[in-house]
C-alpha cells in the first residue's frame, strides 16, 4: 500500500492552556504532544512491511516514520518549526492518486478542514483523532482502531464513502465545510457530530435541578444538553466549556483539569456529562479537561450521563478513549425524569 502520513504536532495542545483550539500556541514541548503520541500508537499497530510512505519532512511525519523504520518513498519539504496550516496545504496539494492509496492524518477538525480544501477528490482520507473537538465523520474511534482499519485493507480493496467535515465557526456554531472521501470500516465513526433540538429534555432538566444539593459540587460537561440544564440555573454557558457549581451557584466557568482537581474533596462531587450526538463519544472527544485523574477524583459512582431521547435512540453504544484507563463495560444514561437506559461503553 502507498500511504501518505501527515501529523499536525500541535493538534490538541490547547488542552494544556485550557484553550479550545491551537490559536496562539507559543511554548511547545514535543514530549507533551498529544498528536505525536497518537501517531506513535497508530504506527505501532501497523503492518509496516506492506506499506510505503509519503511524508512531510521533520516533525510533521518524517521524524516519527524514521523512528519506526518505515519504508519512505518520498518526503515533501515543509517548515521545520513552527509548523502551520500552509505546511499541511503544501503536503496535501502535492499528493496524487498514483502515489497515494490513502492519506492518514493525525489531528483535529482544523486539520481536516485544510485537507478537505486541498485533497484530490479520489484520494480517501482517514483521521487519527488528536484534536480538541473532532466533530467530523472521518475519524477512527482511536489510534489503535485506525491501525486495525488500515491493516484490514492492505490486501483488499478500499471501501469508501463521503464523510462530512465539521467544525465550529467564529460564532461557535457547528458548520459543515464539505466532504472528503473516507474509508468505510467498523473502526471508523460513521458520521460527524449531530445537533439535536432541545425538545424532550424537560424531564432531564427537572430531575437534575430538583436533586441538586447545596453543599455538593456539580461539574457540567460540554454540549447542548448540559448547557440547557445550566440555562435553567440562570447561566448562558459556553458549549465547549466545563463549568463548576456549588449547589446551584456557578463558582468557575470554563474550568481546566487543574480547577477540577482543586475542588474540596471533603464535599460531595457529581460529574454530569452528555455524549456527542451522532458519534456517541462520552470521554476523549470534545472534553479533554475530563482526564483519568479527574475521573479518579470524582469516581464513576458520582457520574451522571444525560441524553435526550432522540440522541440516545441513534446510539447503539457509547465510546471512551483514555490510554491506560479502565472503564466499566456498561453505563446508565438518564433520558427523562427518573428514566434510565443501560448502554454499553466501548473503550
Amino acid at each position: 500500500m502507498k500511504l501518505a502520513l501527515l501529523i499536525n504536532p500541535i493538534a490538541g495542545y490547547g488542552f494544556y492552556s485550557n484553550l479550545k483550539d491551537t490559536t496562539g500556541i507559543s511554548d511547545f514541548d514535543r514530549e507533551k504532544s498529544i498528536s505525536l503520541r497518537a501517531a506513535d500508537i497508530f504506527l505501532n499497530g501497523l503492518d509496516l512491511s506492506k506499506i510505503t510512505f509519503t511524508v512531510p519532512s521533520g516533525i510533521m511525519g518524517y521524524d516519527l516514520a524514521v523512528a519506526h523504520h518505515c519504508s519512505i518513498g518520498r518526503t515533501v519539504k515543509v517548515s521545520d518549526w513552527p509548523t502551520s496550516e500552509k505546511d499541511t496545504e503544501i503536503f496535501v496539494h502535492s499528493l496524487s492518486s498514483e502515489e497515494c492509496d490513502l492519506l492518514v492524518f493525525v489531528g483535529g477538525d482544523g486539520t481536516a478542514r485544510c485537507i478537505q480544501r486541498w485533497i484530490a477528490k479520489n484520494i480517501p482520507v482517514l483521521g487519527v483523532p488528536a484534536g480538541l473537538k473532532m466533530y467530523s465523520g472521518v475519524y477512527a474511534i482511536n489510534p489503535e482502531k485506525a491501525a486495525i482499519a488500515v491493516n484490514s485493507i492492505l490486501s483488499s480493496d478500499i471501501v469508501t464513502a463521503q464523510m462530512d467535515i465539521l467544525d465550529l465557526d467564529e460564532n461557535r456554531e457547528i458548520m459543515n465545510y464539505g466532504t472528503v472521501l473516507g474509508i468505510s470500516s467498523q473502526m471508523i465513526l460513521q458520521g460527524g457530530k449531530t445537533e439535536y433540538a432541545s425538545q424532550g429534555i424537560d424531564g432531564i432538566v427537572e430531575f437534575v435541578t430538583g436533586n441538586m444539593e447545596e453543599n455538593t459540587y456539580y461539574i457540567f460537561g460540554t454540549g447542548s444538553t448540559c448547557k440547557s440544564i445550566e440555562h435553567v440555573l440562570g447561566y448562558d454557558a459556553d458549549p465547549l466549556g466545563i463549568d463548576i457549581y456549588l449547589g446551584k451557584s456557578l463558582v468557575k466557568s470554563d474550568a481546566s483539569e487543574a480547577d477540577i482537581l482543586a475542588i474540596d474533596g471533603s464535599r460531595g462531587i457529581q460529574l454530569i456529562m452528555s455524549p456527542l450526538g451522532g458519534q456517541g463519544f462520552l470521554f476523549g472527544h470534545g472534553n479533554r479537561q475530563i482526564t483519568w485523574r479527574v475521573i479518579g477524583k470524582i469516581g464513576f459512582e458520582n457520574l451522571l450521563v444525560v441524553s435526550s431521547p432522540e440522541k440516545l435512540s441513534g446510539l447503539s453504544c457509547l465510546y471512551a478513549y483514555m490510554p491506560g484507563a479502565q472503564f466499566p463495560d456498561f453505563i446508565r444514561v438518564l433520558y427523562g425524569y427518573e428514566r434510565f437506559r443501560v448502554i454499553r461503553l466501548v473503550s
